[in-house]
């Protein structure tokens, strides 16, 4: 449950970020501690060097030509039937690896915490989606004649 709020967070532009925080009077700088860009929600799921890496790896094996770059991309082609695989199976690993970047930054801005490697954003999202793979039930259907139910994942995590 607490996935499916962050994720309605995410996109409805809800989550506590840097941008959104100076709007509310916060005294911080609003910068990512990354890239010290403006933290916005599509800054730190898409264009932050963190988030590029681990999406870039994630295209990397499932083979992705190109992987969503906003949300808007990823709403309005990607769920909608355009993407590389089905929706339900492209919002569960979104999910995963937005779990894992927002909880990264939450460790480095809120308790000064760096991850080791860039890679280690990219296991703890295995992580997640391995330990949640539970909850997918089969059959998450076709596409492009490639079946991604429960054990193909299973092959890939």
């Amino acid at each position: 449950m607490k996935i499916k709020i962050f994720s309605w967070k995410v996109f409805n532009n809800k989550l506590q970020v840097g941008k959104s925080l100076i709007k509310r009077g916060w005294k911080g700088n609003g910068k990512c501690f990354v890239c010290d860009r403006w933290e916005t929600i599509v800054h730190i799921f898409f264009h932050c060097v963190l988030a590029r890496l681990a999406w870039s790896i994630c295209g990397e094996v499932f083979k992705w030509s190109f992987t969503s770059r906003s949300l808007k991309e990823l709403s309005e082609i990607w769920l909608m039937g355009k993407g590389p695989l089905p929706k339900r199976l492209i919002m569960f690993i979104f999910a995963g690896f937005a779990w894992a970047l927002w909880t990264t930054r939450n460790k480095m801005s809120i308790e000064q915490k760096f991850p080791k490697a860039p890679t280690d954003v990219v296991y703890l999202a295995l992580s997640y989606l391995q330990k949640w793979s539970v909850l997918l039930k089969d059959g998450l259907g076709t596409h492009g004649g490639d079946q991604w139910g429960d054990h193909e994942l299973a092959k890939v995590l």
